[in-house]
């Protein structure tokens, strides 16, 4: 019993235990623990207020590097004469810059015109010598290779010419043949066009002489027959019949012998049509065989001619593609000298085209230059960029070419201007709640302080005011769906003093009515534990904004105030928060210190 009652003690005492000790936790230590308002004193401005949004971005470097990309390679030829094949051998053969001295390091800052680094005498000689050397060399085999051409072509443009005349006489003589048979075969068609035209006329004429014919002989036999049966005792009778019988006989001659020179002219004329159409025919014959002959010989004249164009056209090919090729050796020749001396100048120093921060340097005294890349870098200061994330929500309110405000963290006090350079379309967070839009800013202005990764917080504008007054947005207190202000009034003391706000951008609040430029008001802050309390009176105490105002030492009572004065303040017991009285006729009643000013907590806002 005696062990049974001594573990029931010690189970209830160290219940007990447990109990006090929540409660000294829960409701003792937050009673003792010092809780104290202090107050910073600040000045009602008037100014430019800017409202907008912002973002916070890294500043980014657009590098401009020194490059070293010349050529200083040359080909060289080794005449041997003792070689039997009689062809050149050809060695490339290669200089190198060596650096004697380098006056840039990473980090500084450069202007245009400054050196950066010196190549050594004898190397940039070396080089030199060999460049010009083979520069001479390739002018020389260019003016030659002109020569040949200009010859050649002149040898080759005469066999083209010659060539072309021949084929130019085959085609006169083609001409000139088929014309000449073409016109001796179209005169005798014409004549015999002429003798079958006269076949109809030769034909009546015979048909008529063969009637005359037919009626002379009728006359002729009648007077031969009565001259036959008439005597001669009638001499006069005699004479008159003999008379017609020989008028009628003559007559009868006349007529076959007209009769007959008729059919001689017919039958003449078709052997003209016969004679005419053979010599036809045989000048056809012959015109056909006389125009092959003729062809054939116009023809290989032609196609000498074609190939004549042809290997003219190929001689002058192959002229202009060796010249072509000097032309070539001699310009770039010509490039590699003239880069090569851009590149070392006069004295061997290469310096810098433009300013900016040397961000690498990739050669030390004694490197030489055998690649191609990189001598230097450096971030120009017109180059300087910020890249943020907006929300779809914002994003539509930005436009390319819109002014922003800028903030360094490594520069507090120093407003910089920026310019957005782009906007992307494409989200850059499509799976995510949020959906951003990457936004790329331009610094502006003097960008010499500036380093590559600064964190900056961009502002971007949607609304501006000139010529407002405004507070910190901590110093608004916020009572009863009414805006105050605590003003500074008479030595040490202050007023609640109702206030009319307009714009805010999260820092600070534009008064429209309630205060004046100048006026002294007071942000207060609530501190809870003996290392707060006295880093806040040392970071306050040194402050230049004002000086802290401890509430409990400076103010005894707050009465209500009367008609048209504010209430006064009275603070509470020791540990315990003040409390707070009605003012008269509808004016505000005292300060309640468990109601913080109002602040907004995002954090986005512009400065004023």
């Amino acid at each position: 019993m005696k062990k049974k009652t001594k573990r029931i003690i010690i189970i209830a005492a160290a219940a007990c235990l447990l109990v006090f000790a929540a409660c000294y936790t829960v409701f003792i230590a937050p009673l003792l623990e010092k809780e104290k308002w202090v107050y910073k004193e600040a000045t009602v401005e008037r100014g430019t207020l800017t409202v907008g949004v912002t973002e916070s971005g890294s500043l980014e470097y657009g590098l401009t590097s020194v490059l070293y990309d010349l050529d200083l390679s040359v080909v060289v030829s080794d005449d041997d004469e003792d070689d039997e094949d009689d062809e050149d051998d050809e060695e490339t053969v290669q200089k190198y810059l060596k650096v004697e001295e380098v006056y840039a390091v990473a980090g500084q800052r450069i202007q245009a015109g400054d050196a950066l680094l010196k190549f050594t005498e004898d190397s940039v000689t070396d080089v030199r010598k060999l460049l010009n050397s083979a520069l001479i060399d390739a002018k020389s085999d260019y003016n030659e290779a002109k020569a040949e051409y200009d010859l050649a072509a002149l040898e080759a443009k005469t066999d083209y010419e010659t060539l072309k005349i021949g084929e130019k006489y085959a085609s006169d003589t083609y001409q000139a043949a088929n014309s000449a048979l073409a016109d001796e075969i179209s005169a005798m068609e014409i004549q015999l066009t002429l003798y079958n035209n006269q076949v109809a006329d030769l034909e009546e004429a015979v048909a008529e002489a063969e009637e005359d014919y037919a009626e002379a002989l009728e006359t002729y036999e009648v007077a031969k027959e009565t001259m036959s049966i008439t005597g001669t005792d009638n001499a006069d009778n005699f004479l008159t019949i003999q008379s017609g019988y020989l008028s009628a006989q003559t007559q009868y001659q006349n007529a076959e012998n007209a009769l007959s020179q008729a059919k001689q002219k017919l039958e003449q004329n078709a052997e003209q049509i016969a004679s005419l159409t053979e010599q036809i025919a045989l000048s056809r014959a012959r015109y056909r065989i006389d125009r092959m002959d003729v062809l054939e010989t116009y023809q290989e004249s032609v196609l000498d001619g074609k190939n004549a164009e042809i290997t003219y056209n190929a001689q002058l090919e192959s002229l202009e593609e060796d010249l072509a090729e000097a032309e070539e050796d001699r310009q770039k020749l010509e490039e590699q000298v003239e880069a090569f001396e851009a590149f070392v100048g006069e004295d061997g120093i290469l310096y810098a085209d433009g300013e900016g921060i040397v961000t690498q340097v990739q050669y030390e005294a004694g490197d030489t230059l055998r690649q191609n890349g990189t001598v230097l870098s450096y971030a120009p200061p017109t180059d300087m960029t910020i890249s943020v994330d907006m929300t779809q929500e914002d994003v539509v309110a930005l436009q390319v070419g819109d002014t922003v405000e800028i903030a360094f963290t490594a520069y507090e006090d120093t407003v910089y201007e920026g310019t957005i350079l782009s906007i992307d379309t494409t989200a850059t967070s499509r799976n995510s709640a949020t959906i951003s839009y990457e936004v790329i800013i331009g610094v502006e202005g003097d960008t010499t302080a500036l380093y590559g990764g600064m964190t900056a917080d961009i502002t971007f504008v949607t609304e501006e005011k000139e010529d407002v007054l405004y507070v910190s947005r901590k110093a608004i207190v916020e009572q009863d769906g009414k805006t105050y202000v605590y003003v500074k009034s008479g030595l040490n003391g202050k007023e609640l003093r109702q206030v009319t706000t307009g714009i805010s951008n999260g820092i600070s609040i534009e008064i429209v009515d309630g205060l004046e430029e100048g006026d002294t008001i007071y942000i207060a802050s609530k501190v809870s534990s003996e290392e707060e309390i006295e880093a806040q009176e040392e970071s306050e105490e040194g402050s230049d904004d004002g000086e802290n105002v401890d509430m409990e030492q400076m103010f005894e009572n707050f009465t209500p105030g009367g008609n048209g004065q504010s209430g006064s303040f009275i603070p509470g017991g020791a540990g315990q928060s003040g409390g707070s009285t009605p003012g008269g006729n509808g004016q505000p009643g005292g300060f309640n210190p468990g109601q913080m000013p109002g602040n907004d907590s995002t954090g986005r806002g512009a400065r004023p």
